[in-house]
């Protein structure tokens, strides 16, 4: 068994340019052997990249050139599979991982809209700027938020990721490493312990196997009623194996007052949770719980749903945190993160997403074969 790092160039953009190469670098040095396709047998435009059916055609065409490169690789038994890619290439990358039935871990770097027909569900990182006039910023984000796609956004970057501020991009480009090693760090969520309500340690292993429902909550914020849904759910599929973590949090308005003890009161006696409650926390900032931290890489902010409750958070926060868009911080009290059987985070929820499509979202993970 071995890891395997592909890496997809984009039209014009070869896989030693910076993007490219650092990423390959990083991967190289987490054990993964690099492996660099080249696509210059191929001539194609900026044009082709707006235009459905050449895009098509392009991608039959690099198709069988990864399969001529790759045929001597052992994908199927690879230990892990990551394909690094950019503009096209991650169309290409992505069609060929479905094509062949594989499952891969992606770095996409300016996908262009057509990727959204072969990426799996949760299968990536997407890092993408504000002013690329060929992937276009909010349709990217769109497609990270269906998907459950992790993502980096690059304010005034264009589709090489560049402002032409030679210090700023630097600086970009730093951050963007840092968000590729901590994506390809073997970290799973089963390695993090947490407090319980009681002060002793629990580990996350407890819950191998289990589909898993992590809420940050509050006892006095307008979506507090949402504990009753909660405990509903819960108890409709806790013996499918599913299971609610609720960390109270107060750094949302200072809307969850009290200690732990006077919080699960309430909760037991207002909702009669049944779900498991822990220790009060932070999920932002410098003490925020690891457990937090590494759900919010693994699911970033990918934006509200159209709808009044939204509205209203929207310009709350953009009143109380400006431009907190572009980070992955909890954005209010019931954000919730899912992870499937085997401890992938598989999507994010924000406190005014519809709950419906959620319960629909864990109910496919416990039924799926």
């Amino acid at each position: 068994m071995s890891k395997i790092a592909v890496i997809f160039p984009g039209m014009g953009y070869t896989t030693d340019r910076p993007l490219l190469y650092y990423a390959g670098k990083i991967a190289e040095s987490r054990g993964y052997k690099r492996v660099s396709l080249n696509f210059n047998e191929i001539n194609w435009s900026k044009e082709d990249l707006s235009d459905h059916k050449k895009i098509m055609a392009l991608l039959s065409k690099c198709a069988k050139l990864v399969e001529r490169d790759l045929s001597q690789y052992d994908l199927d038994n690879m230990e892990e599979i990551l394909f690094i890619s950019k503009s096209i290439g991650t169309v290409v990358a992505s069609a060929f991982a479905k094509r062949m039935r594989i499952k891969v871990r992606h770095i996409l770097f300016t996908p262009i809209k057509a990727v959204d027909k072969f990426l799996e569900k949760g299968s990536g990182v997407v890092f993408y700027g504000g002013r690329d006039p060929i992937s276009k910023a909010s349709a990217i984000k769109d497609m990270c938020r269906e998907l459950n796609l992790s993502s980096f956004f690059v304010k005034d970057a264009n589709h090489s990721l560049e402002t032409g501020n030679i210090q700023q991009d630097l600086d970009n480009l730093r951050q963007i490493t840092l968000q590729i090693e901590d994506y390809l760090t073997d970290t799973s969520i089963y390695n993090f312990k947490v407090i319980a309500r009681d002060g002793s340690l629990t580990s996350m292993s407890d819950y191998r196997g289990k589909v898993l429902l992590i809420i940050n909550t509050a006892t006095g914020c307008g979506y507090t009623p949402q504990y009753e849904r909660l405990e509903r759910i819960y108890r409709t599929y806790h013996k499918e194996g599913f299971e609610i973590l609720d960390f109270p949090c107060n750094q949302f308005d200072k809307q969850a007052p009290g200690n732990t003890n006077s919080i699960h009161k309430f909760c037991t006696a207002r909702y009669d949770i049944s779900f498991t409650q822990f220790r009060k926390c932070d999920v932002n900032g410098k003490n925020e719980l690891e457990l937090y931290s590494f759900l919010k890489h693994a699911q970033g902010f990918h934006g509200f749903e159209d709808n009044q409750d939204s509205e209203y958070l929207r310009k709350k926060l953009e009143n109380q945190q400006p431009g907190y868009e572009h980070s992955s911080d909890i954005k209010w009290n019931f954000t919730k993160f899912l992870v499937d059987r085997e401890g992938n985070v598989v999507a994010r929820f924000e406190p005014t997403d519809n709950m419906d499509k959620m319960e629909q979202t864990i109910i496919d993970l416990l039924r799926t074969e």
